[in-house]
């Protein structure tokens, strides 16, 4: 109230902002995927170089597909490239994250190892492989071979 009046004063402030409550999960600012997939894919490097192979890139784009990991070896002698498709899934509520590679997947797959290869012919190799690492709720599992 004014002093010495019966009239309300008002506020200049505007209307005052409601109490704060719990984000819920679609409020919640989601982690970048960008990061999410990074992450996933420096713990998947890490697992195969403690297996003996040597990282030759990441990240290898084409127009018609995408490769997460190249590596030699495995073999101990480099007579093995491998082209590797990382799933990372927080957990399983969804399925695996190998579950997610589909056969369009696996074609987008092995065109963009033949581009890589072709646009890296000192690192020709007698085998090349395709695999998928699938990592969920923080289990590893290593899928060899897939896609052919």
């Amino acid at each position: 109230m004014s002093p010495g009046t019966n009239t309300p004063r008002h506020s200049r402030r505007g209307p005052q902002d409601p109490p704060a409550r719990p984000l819920s999960r679609r409020t919640r600012p989601r982690r970048n995927l960008r990061e999410v997939g990074t992450a996933g894919e420096d713990e998947a490097v890490a697992y195969f170089v403690d297996r003996g192979y040597r990282l030759l890139d990441r990240n290898f784009f084409t127009t018609r597909g995408e490769v997460d990991i190249v590596l030699a070896g495995g073999d101990g002698d480099d007579r093995t490239i491998v082209f590797v498709e990382v799933k990372w899934r927080l957990d399983g509520r969804y399925g695996t994250g190998a579950e997610a590679v589909t056969p369009a997947k696996l074609a987008a797959m092995r065109h963009a190892g033949a581009e890589w290869l072709r646009r890296n012919p000192r690192h020709r190799a007698p085998v090349v492989r395709f695999d998928v690492l699938d990592i969920t709720a923080g289990e590893i599992t290593h899928y060899q071979g897939v896609g052919w």
